[in-house]
């Protein structure tokens, strides 16, 4: 049975409650005080120059040309994006990182839709009775889910071929996740050298797709996670072919903060490392075997089959 408190007890209890409410309270003002000093010249700016500035003609050319909408006059609820847009442009003009910018929301819902089309263009199919060749077009949610499905077909023949051309990558998180279904567990996949951290992605062991032999296919359009795949595989075993040409030379990647009312901003956040500790940025990989012309497919399955 629940002891019964005293008036006392009772009231000291409420005491410990109140005190704890007010310190979160005053720390709750404190944090707001702080950060309101440390931006008050960008809040200042932004309050003065949506409020009083006189030549809104001016104002409604530069945010239809930044953000390509019309804003009707809601200068205050649409500046942060217009500022976002005109410093990932700046970045962009300074060292040309074409890989930062604003999304608008229709460019955001063009990218998920095309994303999502590209995907459906992955394919698994069986070339001879030895071989099962798996084409990747980009690494999204979508290719990841399309991977997982057709697991059993993938371990049914004792060899691979991925065909990673004009494959331009995509999430890094589905990257690690599809390559670790080739590799044994704890494999070092990639590592990410961020500003203030490193991070490296390892198998987590959660399949078991092995083969007598993996030829990857790869060309110029090759990029990004696609490398990283590429990589992955070859770094940490022994039976992968790369076949082709040099790879694009993307070791960065970004991430893609959502923003309100359907925008988001894409930034360069990163460069990533192989398993071997190169970063491939501007230099790309080169492949075990030349091959630009003539049927590619055809090449690696007479290098499979000569055994």
């Amino acid at each position: 049975m629940k002891e019964k408190l005293s008036l006392e007890k009772q009231l000291r209890k409420f005491k410990r409650r109140c005190y704890i409410l007010l310190a979160v309270l005053v720390l709750f003002i404190s944090m707001t005080g702080v950060y309101i000093y440390l931006n008050y010249d960008y809040l200042a700016f932004k309050h003065f120059i949506t409020s009083f500035y006189i030549y809104t003609g001016s104002m409604d050319k530069v945010f239809e040309k930044e953000l390509k909408t019309d804003i009707k006059g809601r200068y205050y609820s649409y500046f942060d994006d217009m500022v976002i847009s005109v410093v990932t442009k700046r970045i962009r003009e300074e060292n040309n990182d074409r890989y930062t910018y604003l999304y608008t929301p229709e460019n955001l819902k063009k990218y998920l839709a095309s994303e999502k089309q590209e995907a459906a263009q992955s394919e698994i199919t069986f070339p001879d009775n030895k071989t099962v060749l798996l084409k990747l077009t980009n690494f999204s949610t979508y290719t990841r889910k399309f991977v997982e499905d057709n697991y059993i077909k993938l371990k049914s023949r004792p060899n691979l071929i991925i065909d990673l051309r004009d494959n331009l990558g995509g999430d890094i998180d589905i990257m690690v996740d599809m390559a670790g279904m080739f590799l044994p567990k704890k494999s070092v996949i990639a590592t990410d050298k961020m500003r203030l951290l490193d991070i490296v992605y390892k198998a987590k062991g959660r399949y078991s797709l092995t083969y007598d032999k993996i030829i990857i296919l790869q060309n110029k359009n090759s990029a990004s996670a696609s490398e990283n795949l590429i990589a992955a595989l070859k770094d940490n075993l022994a039976n992968v072919t790369l076949l082709g040409e040099k790879t694009y030379g993307k070791g960065i990647g970004q991430f893609t903060l959502p923003l309100k009312r359907g925008f988001a901003v894409k930034a360069t956040i990163l460069q990533w490392f192989t398993p071997k500790g190169i970063n491939i940025q501007g230099n790309g990989i080169e492949p075990d075997i030349i091959q630009m012309e003539g049927d590619v497919l055809q090449f690696a399955l007479d290098m499979i089959n000569k055994g």
